[in-house]
């Protein structure tokens, strides 16, 4: 199935604002501090949402599969990707970094589920590939692999595998509840890296505000968005979205961190862009020719 458009656009918001307030809040306060608050409060809120409303809630193995997806999705992606941001990887290479994810996916789902990648999605991903390359630019050239970038990679790492697994075994679950669920059990991983990091608040006004934003937008709307977004097209098509957030971060990231956007960033919106649009195209099955007089239109 499509992903429809308003869920694909707002993946890309969600994902845009998060790197560009992160690379703000990390200014600020310790970053695993602010995962911990931010995936709290989300846990609290989206729980209310989930009672009020009568969220059907996962139980027994299923359960235990939506924890596992969660620590994956929420903990260890943001555990690496604000881990990366405090040791200075700029936001844009940041969402350089994840927008991998439909390329690794791709590979991932295809090994694991066994399932078919068509010509057009190839293209799709080439194109993903691109748009890194072209946004990217002199970064990885000058500066190459550090600590940042790999605890960048690892959260990437996360968010990929994770992502997998909901597809596999969370096939049907309430996303209310799901989330609140995920974010419930991810507070505490998080929680003991923020026992042990430096650092303290700087701007408790600021800090506040980007919690906000944090819980509000990117915890609750984004975890259910993307959920949603797997749920209706699979996480290769869910993940191919991300292939358009490089571009959109470095252009954005001109009024909101004073970055000026390159020519790599407009090339790589354009390819991003159509990589979103193949990546996230529908595989029509073709029947074997000795099977073609039992199938049913529709």
């Amino acid at each position: 199935m499509r992903i429809p458009v308003p869920i694909a656009l707002g993946v890309v918001f969600v994902w845009t604002s998060g790197y560009l307030l992160g690379a703000l809040a990390v200014g600020v306060v310790p970053p695993y501090l602010l995962t911990t608050v931010r995936l709290t409060l989300g846990a609290v809120l989206m729980g209310v949402i989930a009672l009020v409303t009568r969220a059907h809630w996962p139980r027994g193995r299923l359960l235990l599969h939506v924890c596992v997806a969660g620590v994956l999705t929420q903990a260890v992606q943001f555990a690496g990707v604000y881990g990366g941001l405090q040791a200075g990887v700029p936001a844009a290479v940041t969402a350089l970094v994840m927008a991998l994810n439909p390329v690794l996916t791709a590979v991932l789902v295809t090994g694991l589920l066994g399932e078919r990648v068509g010509r057009r999605q190839l293209v799709g991903l080439g194109l993903g590939v691109l748009s890194v390359i072209a946004v990217l630019g002199e970064r990885v050239v000058e500066v190459g692999l550090d600590a940042g970038s790999l605890l960048t990679l690892v959260g990437l790492f996360g968010f990929a595998v994770g992502g997998i697994h909901q597809q596999r075994f969370c096939t049907g679950v309430d996303v209310r509840a799901a989330s609140t669920v995920q974010m419930a059990v991810s507070a505490p991983v998080v929680g003991v890296l923020a026992l042990f990091e430096d650092g303290t608040v700087q701007d408790w006004t600021g800090a506040g505000l980007i919690a906000l934003w944090l819980v509000l937008i990117n915890a609750l709307f984004g975890t259910a968005v993307y959920m949603e977004a797997v749920k209706r097209g699979g996480a290769r098509r869910a993940s191919s979205l991300f292939s358009v957030v490089p571009a959109v971060t470095a252009i954005v990231a001109w009024p909101v961190l004073g970055e000026l956007p390159t020519l790599g960033a407009v090339v790589g919106l354009v390819a991003g862009a159509a990589a979103c649009v193949l990546g996230t195209a529908e595989i029509r099955p073709v029947p074997r020719r000795d099977r073609v007089a039992t199938v049913h239109p529709g």
